[in-house]
């Protein structure tokens, strides 16, 4: 189902393309990434030593990311940069093969590029995200679930930016407890959908019921800081001014509609995790996936 055309007008969904996972595959081959991943595997002190593994990933990821990709290919991303996005700023994000499997989420295990201004720029960032099948922590989480490397390929969404007011995420049924379906859980912060760094991280957390239309609040924002777009490229932290409330009761209840309409346009049967935004009265959709339990 193509939410672009399911969403309107409750939201709306930024446009974007996407770089497949056969080129992911054609570049780890040809700088025999599974080689070399294989002969790690192989050493005792990398399969005992998280260190090790840590270090070795991380020296793994700089080798991928310093590397040319194929120039035709690399060519062809920034000519849709430039026509389809008209060279606006994008978020560079992941999608692996690896991710929304039963019983294993794999969400926030790899990385997201934000704001990306400048060709050369949209070069490296994808080369970031295929690096971060390396992650550290998505190795150990696709280690411990038994998910082999040798299967695992990686997808990259070039996304237009959102000049978020606020943005967060929602499920749509109650997490903490799977017999309220009626519930959606709704967690929001200032700015840009990305952790802050120097700020207080307690974003807001509400939940709606579509039965009684209540809005219970769990916790109110602490965040102190947001972040914004740079117009240079990537983000920049600024001060909270004024109130830390995020949201008020329409924008629940309207995103919770949202929500509603997410789960019926992908089948109406799994629950969804959806990031969303809001720029201004406008509510947008950035990622849907099915919610598993445990997986945030």
């Amino acid at each position: 189902m193509n939410l672009k055309k399911a969403l309107p007008p409750l939201a709306g969904v930024p446009d974007g393309y996407c770089i497949p996972y056969a080129q992911y595959a054609a570049f780890m081959a040809q700088l025999d990434v599974p080689g070399r991943v294989a002969a790690l595997e192989r050493r005792a002190d990398f399969a005992g030593d998280a260190q090790v593994r840590r270090n070795e990933l991380a020296a793994l990821r700089q080798y991928i990311g310093q590397a040319r990709p194929d120039a035709a290919q690399a060519e062809a991303w920034r000519k849709l940069w430039q026509t389809r996005l008209q060279g606006r700023g994008v978020f560079v994000r992941s999608s692996s093969n690896s991710e929304d499997l039963p019983g294993f989420s794999g969400a926030g295990l790899y990385t997201t590029v934000p704001n990306v201004t400048q060709a050369d720029a949209l070069t490296r960032a994808v080369l970031a995200v295929w690096a971060s099948v390396y992650n550290f922590e998505a190795y150990e989480a696709r280690r411990a679930a038994g998910i082999g490397d040798d299967a695992v390929t990686m997808a990259v969404l070039v996304q237009l930016a959102a000049p978020s007011d606020s943005s967060g995420v929602m499920i749509t049924r109650d997490p903490f407890d799977a017999g309220r379906r009626h519930v959606t859980y709704i967690s929001a912060k200032r700015g840009l959908g990305i952790k802050v760094v120097e700020g207080r991280r307690q974003a807001e957390q509400v939940m709606y019921s579509s039965w009684s239309k209540a809005v219970q609040v769990l916790t109110r924002s602490a965040e102190d800081t947001k972040l914004v777009a740079d117009a240079a490229g990537g983000v920049r932290e600024v001060p909270v001014a004024g109130d830390r409330q995020v949201l008020d009761d329409a924008l629940v209840a309207r995103l919770a509609a949202v929500g509603r309409r997410v789960k019926q346009a992908l089948g109406g049967r799994a629950d969804q995790d959806i990031e969303w935004a809001v720029v201004g009265d406008d509510i947008l959709v950035l990622q849907a996936r099915p919610y598993i339990d445990g997986g945030r």
